[in-house]
C-alpha cells in the first residue's frame, strides 16, 4: 500500500476514474462506495464538476461526504444539498484573462461559472461540443467580465489542453488568470489564485477531521497531481495520463475495469464481498 496503513478517508476524481464515458458508475463502484459508508470511511469527490454535476450522479451522490467541486473553488455537501465554501475570482483577474485571450488567442472561447449557472459564448458551446451540467446561458463575450466567477473554462478549436496551457503561459495569461488545470480532453479550467484540487481536498479533510496522511486519492489526469501531493497515497488508473502514472505511489485498473473498487478490496479497505 505504498506505506499507507491507516485509510481514514478515500478521495477520488470522478470522470475517467469512477465515472465511465457514458456518465454512469458501475455496480461494483457503487457497491464499493456503499461499503465505505458502512465502514464509516468518508468519501470525498474532487472534480471539475459543479454541484449540479454531482447531483447528476443520482444514487451515488448521497454516498459522497464532501464534493470538492470546480477544482477546489466550491465545497458541496450532497446529502444536505448545501454549499460549504465558495471561492471567487476577482473581476479584474477575469477581465485580464479575457483581454489577453482576445488580443493573443482570439480563437480561444470561454465560459464562466458563478456558483449557480454557467455563462458562455455560442462559439464556446460549439467548440466544447457538450453542455455543462445545470443552468447555463449563452451571452455575448463582452458580458462575461461582469460575472462573479468561481471558475472559468477555456477551450480552443485546434489546441488541446496541454498546448492551450502552454499558449496561455506564452501570452502572459498565467499571472493574471491564477491557476490552470487540464479538465478532461478539451477544456482548461482556470481557478482563483491558490485554488486547486489540493487546496479543496485539504479543506474537506479538515472538515472531516481526517489527517491528510491518512487519505488515499484516485485520479487519471494532470489536474489530479496536486491532490496526490496533498494525501498519504495517490493511486493512478491504468489508463491515466503518463504524468499521473509517474507521480502515483500505486496504480489500479481502469474505470472500465472497476479499478477503484478492486484496489479498495485488494488493500482490505473494504471487504472482499463489496
Amino acid at each position: 500500500m505504498g506505506g499507507l496503513r491507516d485509510v481514514r478517508a478515500v478521495v477520488t476524481d470522478l470522470d475517467g476514474t469512477i465515472i465511465r464515458a457514458d456518465g454512469t458508475a458501475s455496480e461494483a463502484t457503487v457497491a464499493a462506495c456503499q461499503a465505505l459508508r458502512a465502514a464509516g470511511i468518508p468519501l470525498v469527490a474532487a472534480t471539475a464538476r459543479t454541484p449540479a454535476g454531482i447531483r447528476a450522479l443520482g444514487g451515488l451522490a448521497p454516498l459522497i461526504s464532501i464534493a470538492v467541486c470546480c477544482t477546489g473553488a466550491i465545497g458541496y455537501d450532497p446529502a444536505a444539498d448545501r454549499y460549504l465554501w465558495q471561492e471567487r475570482m476577482p473581476r479584474e483577474t477575469l477581465a485580464g484573462l479575457l483581454d489577453r485571450l482576445s488580443a493573443q488567442l482570439p480563437e480561444a472561447e470561454v465560459a464562466v461559472y458563478d456558483g449557480r449557472a454557467w455563462f458562455m459564448t455560442a462559439a464556446y458551446r460549439a467548440v466544447r461540443g457538450a453542455d455543462h451540467f445545470g443552468p447555463r446561458a449563452v451571452v455575448e463575450r463582452r458580458w462575461l467580465p461582469r460575472v462573479d466567477a468561481c471558475v472559468a473554462a477555456v477551450c480552443h478549436p485546434d489546441l488541446g489542453p496541454p498546448a492551450l496551457i502552454a499558449a496561455l503561459s506564452a501570452v502572459g495569461a498565467t499571472p493574471v488568470a491564477a491557476s490552470f488545470g487540464q479538465a478532461g480532453h478539451r477544456v482548461v479550467e482556470v481557478a482563483p489564485a491558490g485554488i486547486d484540487k489540493a487546496s479543496g481536498v485539504r479543506r474537506a479533510l479538515a472538515a472531516l477531521d481526517v489527517p491528510p496522511e491518512c487519505a488515499v486519492a484516485f485520479g487519471d489526469m494532470p489536474i489530479d497531481l496536486p491532490m496526490f501531493a496533498a494525501v498519504g497515497l495517490g493511486v493512478a488508473m491504468a489508463d491515466a495520463h503518463p504524468e499521473v502514472l509517474t507521480a502515483a505511489g500505486d496504480s489500479t485498473g481502469s474505470v472500465d475495469e472497476d479499478g477503484f473498487a478492486a484496489w479498495l478490496r485488494r488493500e482490505r479497505v473494504i471487504g472482499a464481498e463489496a
